[in-house]
């Protein structure tokens, strides 16, 4: 059990981090950049995420479901306005790989025989480099995160 807290508490950080010329009507890097940090303070995500982390340790996916169900609307008006391409086609596979994640935990149980080791196999795969080239490119502080440097 404190396996699979661990998997949750580990795929939430790893999906936490990954938050951060323009052609008509689209925004150019640094705004879409600063439209990812905006959106991430006015809809909470940092405290969201504090509390994704408070359900792993209780055994609840769902505030964890939340939290990336809302990163997930982040990215995609993101990624609708951005004229940065390789931003877009990295939010956009942030995108399907935060659903596979949702869907993969959403209404599962911590006592599930086969929930850890699902979790497990999920998180191979949590970052690549489009997770690396969103936290580059749109780097987060602590005020968006929720967190403080240590």
């Amino acid at each position: 059990m404190r396996r699979t807290t661990a998997s949750i508490i580990g795929a939430s950080t790893a999906f936490g981090f990954c938050l951060s010329g323009c052609s008509s009507g689209q925004l150019n890097t640094e705004q879409s950049c600063d439209l990812l940090h905006e959106l991430a303070i006015d809809q909470s995500i940092g405290d969201k995420w504090g509390l994704a982390y408070m359900g792993a340790i209780e055994q609840d996916t769902q505030p964890v479901v939340d939290v990336m169900e809302a990163t997930i609307g982040i990215y995609h008006e993101v990624s609708e306005q951005t004229s940065n391409g390789k931003l877009r086609t990295a939010l956009d596979s942030e995108i399907s790989r935060f659903q596979d994640f949702v869907d993969l935990i959403e209404g599962r149980a911590f006592d599930d025989p086969t929930f850890g080791a699902d979790l497990e196999a999920a998180a191979v795969d949590l970052t690549d480099q489009y997770s690396d080239y969103v936290d580059q490119t749109c780097p987060i502080s602590g005020e968006e995160s929720g967190t403080v440097e240590p």
